[in-house]
């Protein structure tokens, strides 16, 4: 497959002329397809394609790639983001098309490959958007405030919530289509599986929930047994030449893990293991303990980010529940590496103010915020108590800035099944929120008053997305 460029598109005044309606440059979308570096974009984007490849050229870089920011924006799956795209001149126009038109711009399978194309290069591409970003302000911005932020935060991930029994059940269904295929490959007779006994032992369970306390321990043990059964059955037919699809092989891996453990907690009467597998569907997905009120246990992913001059970075991603307050040292070096130097001051909440990270802190004359470790003291100076309290405040800037990203850019609950476009959706949600705020920030007018010689004069300053635009 080969990769062309996208055509030159009109202005927004003149994109709208064939349905009598030019678009509002007020349009949110328009705005923020002012703000993107495009051309900067689709250099890296062609890093994805060899210069040999012949075939179909594939779909523009800003086409997808802002279907897919439209699809976090508006919560909407992959069919419904290219109906709305279909519907809406302002959708068109921010994915760069050159005119109006009332049809579908790519089919939505087509959002699927792209996510799997850009998996390795989706840093890249979120790195050259934020500098970009922050290069803008600071051209706007004439002071520089030296504050990092740092917290971490879970990305839960649609899925159903895991059952030993279910997850066992789902187990022994899979192996029993397995074996069968596996039989008609030899030309044998389907091996004893007793399937049906298997169906009334799981559907007898199932449908009553409220005696399933006491049956759960029976349950397991049960769909164990099957399940050893039915792996018995696939390797002797394995050993026999028979052969199974890479998807089929797949699953039969991660079975045969769930197996372990659940075998291993069912001997030795736990209800814990490392490395859970939770879903086969998403077997990279883990339980992630929070102890929040809405829900004690994630289950997706957990990243460390940092939030410096109003744009916010991933500093680690994981499916694991990691420990955020040992990247605090790489999250300084980060900042360093983007600034030429380390901030003045550091907020962050009390998992990181351990006594490694204040003594880093304290060599490298970081001032971080917060109460020392150890008992709280009897007495505590009014203005220490004043500072603390500032700094939670202005520490909270993160939690608001997570919330945004759960409540408005689609983090709430990623609905993905590879771990490739989960984290690619999690790096568009990071771009658009860093997007949104650059345009709430600079869309606020500034009032400036002035007194000389008894004449008072008043300044409204309004910035706009573009440097040479900047008007008083």
């Amino acid at each position: 497959m080969v990769y062309r460029q996208s055509p030159h598109q009109l202005s927004f005044e003149s994109f709208g002329c064939g349905l009598s309606t030019p678009l509002s440059p007020n349009n949110e979308w328009v705005r923020l397809a002012d703000i993107f570096p495009w051309k900067e974009l689709d250099e890296a984007y062609q890093l994805e394609f060899s210069k040999k490849s012949t075939g179909r050229a594939a779909k523009p870089f800003r086409m997808l790639y802002g279907a897919g920011l439209t699809q976090n924006r508006m919560k909407l799956t992959d069919r419904g983001v290219v109906d709305a795209i279909r519907d809406t001149p302002a959708y068109q126009y921010f994915i760069g098309l050159s005119e109006y038109r009332a049809e579908k711009p790519f089919a939505y399978t087509s959002l699927c490959t792209f996510r799997k194309r850009i998996a390795d290069i989706s840093e890249l591409v979120r790195n050259i958007i934020n500098d970009w970003l922050r290069a803008k302000i600071e051209a706007v911005v004439p002071f520089k405030v030296d504050v990092m932020i740092t917290d971490a935060t879970a990305i839960p991930v649609k899925i159903r919530y895991p059952q030993d029994t279910s997850l066992l059940n789902q187990a022994r269904q899979n192996l029993e289509d397995m074996a069968i295929d596996m039989a008609h490959q030899l030309n044998v007779p389907n091996p004893r599986m007793y399937k049906r006994e298997a169906k009334q032992v799981w559907t007898a369970f199932s449908r009553h929930p409220k005696s399933q306390k006491q049956s759960v321990h029976k349950q397991v043990k049960a769909q164990l047994q099957y399940v050893r059964r039915d792996l018995r059955y696939i390797n002797e037919f394995i050993d026999a030449g028979a052969i199974l699809t890479a998807k089929q092989a797949v699953r039969l891996g991660v079975i045969r893990i769930l197996f372990d453990q659940q075998w291993h907690m069912f001997t030795h009467k736990i209800h814990h293991v490392a490395d859970r597998i939770i879903s086969l569907q998403q077997p990279y997905i883990r339980p992630i303990q929070r102890g929040k009120a809405k829900a004690k246990v994630e289950f997706g992913a957990k990243i460390d980010a940092s939030l410096s001059e109003g744009i916010v970075d991933i500093e680690r991603f994981e499916f694991s529940a990691l420990n955020e307050s040992k990247d605090f040292e790489a999250t300084l070096d980060h900042y360093f590496d983007l600034h030429g130097h380390y901030p003045d001051e550091v907020l962050a909440d009390t998992l990181y103010r351990n006594r490694d990270n204040r003594k880093l802190c304290k060599d490298l004359g970081i001032m971080i915020c917060g109460p020392k470790l150890g008992a709280k003291p009897k007495h505590v100076d009014a203005k220490k108590r004043r500072q603390d309290t500032d700094a939670e405040n202005r520490r909270g800037a993160i939690e608001r800035r997570f919330a945004f990203l759960k409540g408005s850019v689609g983090l709430d609950l990623v609905n993905t099944r590879t771990a490739e476009s989960l984290a690619v959706k999690i790096d568009q949600a990071m771009v658009l929120s860093n997007a949104l705020t650059f345009l709430r920030v600079f869309a606020i007018p500034i009032l400036i008053s002035t007194t000389n010689e008894g004449r008072t004069y008043r300044f409204r300053y309004k910035f706009t997305t573009s440097t040479k635009n900047m008007v008083a």
